[in-house]
């Protein structure tokens, strides 16, 4: 009895058969697989869309109200520093009303001739042009048609 090695016919023709048998199943059951993938991944895809569109919104109220609480702070600081404006202001009120009480047509006279000697000993201001033109060469400090702009208070 001699024994060959190589396989009979017969039995290629059955290993090719069940080969082919073995690889049509092995697809099909990738093409199930594939189609029951692709639903689980569509399932899960909708899910994480669902819960990102919550945290999305979630964060959205969150930074809302961070934004409201920001704009009600910026109307206090506004508030406060309209608050401190309306009280320099107070101040520099009373300050004018003060000086108001003893300024003087001369006095005013008297402060330009000091500002101008002090413009002509800097030598830096070459631009103003003093001409003596009121009584005893002193300049005159007048307002709107030779009006003086600058009253002796009521007595």
């Amino acid at each position: 009895m001699s024994h060959d090695s190589r396989p009979s016919p017969a039995r290629l023709a059955v290993l090719g058969a069940v080969a082919v048998v073995a690889l049509v199943v092995m697809i099909t059951a990738s093409i199930a697989g594939f189609k029951a993938f692709n639903r689980y991944q569509a399932t899960a895809d909708a899910k994480n869309r669902a819960t990102v569109a919550k945290i999305k919104a979630n964060n959205d109220v969150q930074v809302t109200a961070i934004q409201i609480k920001n704009q009600e702070q910026r109307v206090e600081v506004a508030k406060q520093q309209a608050q401190i404006r309306f009280e320099n202001a107070k101040g520099v009120r009373e300050a004018q009303d003060e000086i108001a009480k003893t300024l003087t047509p001369l006095y005013v006279q008297f402060e330009m001739t000091e500002a101008l000697k002090e413009i002509a000993k800097s030598g830096k201001n070459s631009s103003v042009v003093y001409i003596p033109s009121g009584a005893n060469g002193v300049p005159l400090v007048s307002g709107v048609q030779g009006q003086p702009s600058v009253t002796s208070p009521e007595k």
